[in-house]
């Protein structure tokens, strides 16, 4: 074993006690707020935006929107007509409707998990642990990219010989492939 394996499963141990003591619903709380949240509000945006836009009743306020947009003469409505500002208001609106949406459900997640039952506790614990492992192997798939991109792409000496085959996974990430589609 090499220097990564002893800092993998370090890393590894403190995150399943992390899972363990913060629970599923505390973790999810946590790790919805602030800019994950607002991506994850955008990514759902983005999924759902073709379908939220073609609902007969969206298409009929979009249309009465810029039917009364069409009715003023100003040129600076023109303007706002020239950049799509119904589309732009509606993007908008999906933003701040799935944003409260995510919110609701968190906290509804979070406060079933952490019902006062041992069975609940259980479950929130367990998948507590669960959820810990999968945030240090994106933690850990992020750093492992961070290092590629700012090294020559060569394997690190900490890494080489990994029993747990780090140096392998240090130079297929599937997070590199992501940035050499940019390059």
């Amino acid at each position: 074993m090499v220097t990564a394996d002893f800092i993998f499963i370090a890393g590894l141990l403190l995150f399943i006690i992390l899972g363990f003591a913060l629970g599923f619903g505390k973790q999810l709380s946590i790790l919805t707020k602030g800019i994950f949240g607002i991506i994850i509000s955008v990514v759902i945006c983005y999924f759902v935006f073709g379908l939220v836009y073609n609902i007969p009743f969206v298409q009929s306020l979009l249309a009465k929107f810029k039917e009364a947009l069409l009715a003023t003469e100003k040129p600076i409505v023109k303007f706002l007509l020239t950049i799509r500002i119904d589309i732009i208001a509606y993007a908008v609106a999906l933003f701040i409707v799935v944003t409260i949406a995510r919110i609701i459900v968190v906290l509804i997640i979070k406060n079933v998990m952490e019902i006062e039952s041992t069975v609940m506790k259980v479950i929130n614990k367990t998948l507590g642990i669960i959820l810990g492992i999968a945030v240090f192997f994106g933690i850990g798939l992020i750093v492992m990219q961070i290092m590629y991109l700012s090294g020559d792409g060569s394997v690190p000496e900490s890494m080489v010989g990994s029993f747990f085959r780090l140096d392998v996974i240090y130079t297929n990430n599937p997070l590199n492939k992501i940035a050499e589609l940019w390059a």
